[in-house]
């Protein structure tokens, strides 16, 4: 193969290959939903307890959302990618030998402190080696990753898990990641330099954008958007199934694949359609609206045929997709020159409803158990449907936030700087 033929190719490797840590990450960030009740019973967990220890993934991905893209500004992707990587692994291999359940914690940390570098340092290479003109659909396919990571973080996983064992399941995987990471050093690079602000001005514009209003609105939609995908898709929604329907822990898997096929279609869809409409905040009435009406049949998930909980899944993953456009209205609203700092704090409210919601829930659900004589792995039904309550006053909140918070910008750029 020619220099010149190599040449070509090399950003198309480049890319791809980062880009699939972030099919990784969200990989990590569901798998728990899968092992639920292996978890319990092997570490003696109450569900407020799991809740918790998996929570620890996204508490630390929070604390690093701001500082990777200065990281990656001063180290470059190779570095911090290939780092990212092996901490990861490192965290996987330590989960599956986990003896204790303070090592749970410890191994869920070490994952999540890469989590902020898989999305960003995917843009990072993307800005570094493709015209500007193609950023947008790039970003649009590195975001299309996650849909893929969380499909096979369940029900491909759990068929792994259900055959190995889910200790030996994630070693096999840890030590993939190691080679992974190797495989980033030896093949990624950083591309050519753009021009880049110092760091001191970065920091002062992060504090200035801290100062609009408007982000504070558009990241708090952007929370109870993506509430569905880390309270229900990503820890208590399996088990809950499997407790509805008693079936096994791969065909609810497969099931919700529905999940992220509505997420993944929803969000080039919603859009379309805000630009198709003029309108920011319709797509959020229509998201939050059916969310809410989604999650109350969610609920009731014993009393509805099974055809039903099919268009129940795919509307759940829909009204998540519309943490995409928080991005498009901060576009509308925040000055370019404060843009990049918005984006990080947006992207961090979403990623914090982990952080928040999970050991809310898991809290609930145990309290609901314990109130009549149940505890640890022997959740009924009606436990999970009280945690799940707090899924539908989130959504509730969102259309709240919609119509007294946002502004309604006909997808047009207005530039707030108060």
């Amino acid at each position: 193969m020619s220099k010149t033929t190599l040449a070509k190719i090399a950003p198309f490797v480049i890319c791809i290959l980062g880009s699939f840590f972030y099919v990784y990450d969200y990989f990590l960030a569901v798998a728990p939903s899968i092992m639920t009740h292996n978890l319990l019973a092997t570490f003696s967990l109450d569900a407020g307890e799991l809740g918790s220890l998996m929570a620890i993934f996204f508490l630390a991905s929070t604390f690093f959302q701001i500082p990777a893209g200065l990281l990656l500004d001063r180290f470059g992707a190779r570095k911090l990618l290939s780092l990212s990587v092996l901490v990861s692994g490192l965290g996987t291999l330590l989960f599956a030998t986990a003896t204790h359940a303070w090592e749970l914690g410890a191994a869920r940390l070490l994952m999540g402190i890469g989590s902020p570098f898989a999305f960003l340092g995917a843009l990072f290479l993307a800005s570094r080696w493709f015209a500007h003109r193609y950023f947008a659909l790039i970003a649009g396919l590195v975001q299309l990753g996650a849909a893929i990571g969380s499909i096979a973080g369940e029900g491909p996983l759990a068929l792994l898990v259900n055959h190995l064992g889910w200790r030996h399941a994630l070693l096999a995987i840890g030590w993939v990641t190691l080679l992974l990471s190797l495989l980033f050093w030896l093949i990624i690079r950083d591309g050519e330099k753009r021009l880049s602000q110092e760091p001191e001005i970065k920091q002062a514009r992060l504090r200035d954008t801290f100062k609009l209003p408007q982000v504070w609105w558009i990241s708090l939609a952007g929370f109870a958007s993506w509430v569905t995908v880390t309270g229900i898709a990503s820890l208590w929604g399996i088990p809950y199934l499997m407790a509805v329907y008693n079936w096994s822990n791969e065909k609810i898997g497969y099931l919700y694949i529905l999940f992220w096929l509505g997420l993944g279609l929803g969000s080039p869809l919603m859009g379309w359609l805000s630009d198709a409409l003029k309108s920011r905040k319709i797509p959020f009435y229509i998201c939050f609206g059916l969310g809410l009406i989604a999650c109350l049949f969610y609920i009731e998930a014993p009393h509805i045929p099974g055809w039903l909980m099919v268009i129940v899944l795919i509307m759940l993953g829909f009204a998540a997709s519309l943490q995409s456009l928080t991005f498009g209205i901060a576009k509308d609203i925040v000055p370019p020159k404060h843009f990049v700092a918005a984006s990080g704090l947006i992207n961090l409210a979403a990623v914090l409803t982990g952080v928040v919601v999970q050991p809310i829930m898991g809290y609930i659900i145990d309290r609901t158990a314990k109130a009549h004589g149940v505890v640890n792995t022997h959740y009924q039904v009606g436990d999970y449907q009280s945690g799940f309550v707090v899924i539908a006053v989130v959504l509730f909140l969102g259309l709240l936030i919609t119509y007294f918070g946002l502004k309604e910008t006909h997808c047009q750029s207005i530039h707030e700087v108060h």
